[in-house]
């Protein structure tokens, strides 16, 4: 990689893999190729507009369900035109199929950014689709499944053709497709977790690692209007799960929330490289290599979808199960996409994982902190025999012992039971958080959710140049 590349995305950096080590500017390049915006000041965070409140309470006090408002899903789906090509400040001119792409991708799951960073928040795009590609894809329908006669008729097209366009950007990694009872069925995914990883394990699977350095220096990212970071959600992204049931007070998992249950009922799973772990070694950003990196599983549709784009190797649900065991040996937090039928599961470490490397960037002071887990950690300081086990497995860094030895935790926790797991004293327990909203049903619902719950904070708005 050319010295000015790594500039550019900050990957000349050779200390922001310890949060401790971050400030807001160390962590711009992790941010950006996460799709994060830049933490911002706790001051900053109080002045939150009236619609970012409304997200989260209701005038009588009472949290309020992004995925039970109708009213939000039609904010989501109205976009708004653009008709002119844009001329950025550096000359570089972006023509309006694009413009208008990017503000559909934003309008998917976390999205990229309201508003772009710079005339380089198009590279991605332009490098995935073509313009006759941007055209297709702006005539399929948004948030909803649909089939080729769907399409034919929104793109007034004969359906032999509306297929073929179809399977050609499924195939390319650019929509999502599932086939039930032998018909496709077609919906369009985000940036992340979507079509990213799966263009960059398509390059790493199909191509050389040279590939993946060029795809993934790729710009796309930009900020939201309010300046919040990529965080600021009821839920994240990614949700985390105890590591066993022996973590857990009362030796018994909520519904939902046990990582091996989920995988027991998909008897079609595949594995793949961690794509995160993957891009650091294209970059030549350093990790922790003693981190295992075939560690990402598919489950269910997506496992077919992985199988037929040849992103993933198909695995048996035991071998599944030793591969998250292994990582949890590793220190590592097992994670999923935050819904209630999960079907992509990651395993992941602040030093190693660049979700887990943003959370720990800004020490966990985001809105969807508190809902990181389904579960509370409970410490009984006088149990604990200050022996510091906690303090060095910890895959968070978020424990510390203050001058008596008492054990001391930061925002950053996202509660995996880790700690627990190695305390001698059973000083430390997962209990269950009484006040856990209900989660998004699937991958589709899951994308749904995070559109109408930025568009009730305040950041999801097109882009118009």
């Amino acid at each position: 990689m050319e010295e000015s590349e790594k500039k550019r995305l900050g990957l000349d950096r050779r200390d922001f893999v310890r949060g401790a080590a971050l400030g807001a500017m160390g962590m711009m390049p992790i941010f950006e190729l996460l799709g994060c915006s830049s933490p911002k000041s706790q001051e900053a965070k109080s002045e939150k507009p009236e619609s970012a409140q409304a997200a989260e309470t209701s005038t009588s006090g009472e949290w309020i369900d992004p995925s039970k408002s109708d009213e939000l899903m039609q904010k989501v789906l109205t976009e708004t035109e653009v008709t002119s090509d844009l001329v950025c400040d550096d000359g570089t001119v972006i023509p309006a199929v694009y413009v208008r792409m990017r503000n559909r991708i934003n309008r998917i799951g976390r999205g990229i950014g309201s508003i772009p960073n710079d005339s380089h928040s198009w590279d991605m795009i332009m490098y995935l689709w073509s313009e006759e590609d941007a055209e297709n894809y702006l005539k399929m329908p948004l948030h909803e499944y649909f089939t080729a006669g769907d399409y034919a008729h929104a793109a007034d097209i004969d359906e032999d053709k509306a297929l073929a366009i179809l399977e050609d950007q499924a195939k390319r990694n650019l929509i999502w497709r599932v086939r039930r009872g032998g018909l496709p069925l077609f919906i369009l995914m985000p940036y992340i977790n979507g079509f990213w990883e799966f263009n960059e394990l398509d390059a790493l699977y199909h191509k050389d690692m040279g590939k993946v350095a060029e795809f993934d220096m790729l710009g796309i990212k930009g900020v939201d209007p309010n300046g919040e970071s990529g965080f600021d959600n009821t839920f994240p992204l990614f949700r985390s799960y105890p590591v066993s049931v022996d973590v857990v007070q009362g030796d018994k998992l909520a519904e939902g929330h046990d990582w091996r249950a989920l995988i027991k009922r998909n008897p079609k799973i595949t594995v793949s490289e961690c794509q995160c772990r993957t891009m650091w070694k294209a970059l030549g950003v350093p990790w922790d290599e003693s981190h295992p990196t075939r560690t990402c599983l598919s489950l269910g549709e997506m496992a077919e979808y992985f199988i037929e784009n040849d992103i993933g190797e198909q695995i048996t649900q035991d071998e599944a199960i030793a591969i998250v065991e292994d990582a949890i040996d590793h220190h590592m937090v097992v994670e999923s996409v935050c819904a209630k039928d999960a079907d992509i599961i990651c395993c992941c470490h602040s030093k190693s994982c660049g979700n887990l490397m943003a959370y720990r960037g800004i020490n966990g002071e985001a809105a969807c902190s508190t809902y990181y887990s389904a579960y509370l950690l409970k410490y009984d300081k006088d149990k604990c025999m200050k022996c510091g086990k906690c303090v060095e497995i910890c895959p968070m860094q978020s424990i510390t012992q203050d001058s008596d030895g008492t054990c001391v935790m930061d925002k950053a926790c996202v509660r995996c039971g880790q700690c627990a797991r190695v305390c001698p004293a059973s000083a430390r327990v997962l209990t269950e958080n009484p006040t856990y909203p209900d989660l998004p049903i699937d991958y589709v619902d899951c994308n749904k959710y995070f559109a109408k719950d930025r568009m009730a904070r305040g950041q999801l708005v097109d882009y118009v140049g």
